[in-house]
């Protein structure tokens, strides 16, 4: 027992070292655990192993096929009649069939093409879930580092009502202030601690959703690193000609156009069945033989003279053979044509459906380029009004902050009251807010144009 309480207390000191303390994620960091540990990644990985499967085999159907096969029988036959017939066989066969594919209409290059652009469409298929995952990571963070910078901007006007609520009472003391102002600014605090409190909901839930995003155990103690807030972080907007152009390249596109090839090449595969197909087959075997047999035959036969006297000959035959292990070699090599005649228009049903998938296809790829060039578009557009409402917001922040000095100025001198000296701040606040807001919603939609 004693040793047990040791190693428990050892266990609870070694849990309590700093190296276990709450560890702060970057945004990459997120971003890779997210990717590692995302489902429908896994599920679009394995996918991808399966189509590097699929095109390996269709390579391999150019190689040569080889098959062993080996049988006995044992045969015995009787006669059902006077006669006497009676044989005995037992035969063991042993032999190497192959094919090898000469000419096949083309069928087998245009299924490996086929298979190699499936396995480049989902390749692209999972660069862009990559992105897909990047974005939704980095919008949740995001959110949550704005749902901070909510929370310090609330915890700064607590602070500033605070230190009114000090100047308020210290002027009532003094006899220059009524005492409703001192009430005023007590409520103006109490009013500062339920924003405050109602900000660090919002942070809470904020990590919440974005360790579930990222598939985090409930065990893990999650927080994020706080990036440097300066201004001259902010990117700049690039022209429109720049994110448009990438377009081209997204990995949605590119996984369209090579389903698009892909689809090429099945109708080539489909229209080769038309075509007649040239192999090369052989084989080689060995059969060992044994056989024993043992036959008689009696009868009478008639026989006529010149002299027209016929005369009665009886006559017995007898028949006995021995045949032990005979071995027998034997190889065979040879062309097959395989001309198709009439297959009740499966051929021409593979066409059709064929041109029915490029059809689709090739809508699939337009659709999927006026999508990205539409999010590109509207993210563009939101992003440049973003940031001029943030230049705006920024600078009307300054204006306020300085009209609330000057307001305190006035309030002390006498020649306002609480109620101006409130608005000033509030309005100072307010600014502050909808700068921070207009910050990350430029952010948000940068990064939706980037990724």
């Amino acid at each position: 027992m004693m040793k047990r309480n040791v190693i428990f207390l050892g266990l609870l000191l070694f849990l309590s070292t700093p190296a276990f303390a709450q560890r702060q994620w970057t945004l990459d960091e997120c971003m890779d655990y997210a990717i590692a540990h995302n489902t429908e990644m896994k599920m679009l990985q394995n996918e991808q192993k399966r189509r590097e499967i699929k095109a390996q085999a269709s390579k391999d159907a150019r190689l040569p096929q080889f098959s062993g096969d080996m049988g006995g029988t044992v045969a015995m036959l009787r006669s059902t009649n006077g006669n006497r017939f009676d044989a005995n066989e037992m035969l063991l066969n042993i032999g190497l069939t192959g094919y090898l594919p000469l000419y096949t209409g083309n069928r087998l290059s245009s299924q490996i093409k086929a298979d190699q652009y499936a396995l480049k469409a989902v390749v692209e298929e999972v660069r862009s879930s990559e992105k897909s995952i990047k974005a939704q990571v980095a919008a949740a963070f995001l959110q949550l580092l704005y749902y901070k910078g909510e929370a310090s901007i609330a915890r700064q006007q607590q602070e500033v009502s605070q230190l009114l609520q000090k100047r308020a009472r210290s002027l009532f003391d003094k006899g220059k202030r009524p005492e409703s102002d001192v009430v005023e600014t007590e409520a103006m605090v109490s009013r500062d601690m339920a924003l405050l409190a109602a900000a660090e909901g919002d942070i809470a839930l904020a990590k919440l959703e974005l360790k579930l995003l990222l598939n985090l155990p409930d065990t893990v103690d999650f927080d994020i690193s706080e990036p440097n807030d300066s201004l001259e972080q902010i990117p700049l907007l690039q022209s429109h000609d720049v994110y448009t152009a990438t377009s081209a390249s997204h990995p949605k596109t590119l996984s369209a156009n090579y389903s698009i090839q892909q689809a090429e090449q099945e109708v080539k595969t489909a229209r080769s069945y038309y075509r007649p197909t040239l192999s090369l087959v052989g084989g080689f075997g060995t059969f060992w033989n044994n056989m024993d047999i043992k036959a008689g035959l009696e009868g009478q036969m008639h026989l006529q003279s010149p002299q027209g006297l016929a005369r009665k000959v009886n006559y017995q035959l007898a028949l006995e053979s021995d045949w032990k292990r005979r071995n027998f070699i034997q190889g065979a090599i040879g062309l097959k044509l395989s001309i198709p005649i009439f297959n009740a228009f499966e051929t021409r049903a593979r066409i059709r459906t064929a041109k029915v998938n490029l059809e689709n296809a090739k809508l699939a790829y337009y659709d999927t380029q006026q999508k990205i060039r539409k999010d590109i578009r509207q993210a563009w557009q939101g992003a440049l009004t973003a940031h001029k409402r943030y230049e705006a917001e920024v600078k009307a922040e300054e204006s306020w902050a300085l009209a609330y000095r000057y307001a305190l100025k006035r309030y002390d001198a006498g020649m306002a009251t609480i109620f101006d000296l409130s608005q000033s701040r509030q309005q100072w606040f307010t600014a502050s807010e909808n700068a921070l807001r207009m910050k990350y919603e430029y952010l948000m939609k940068m990064i939706l144009g980037d990724f």
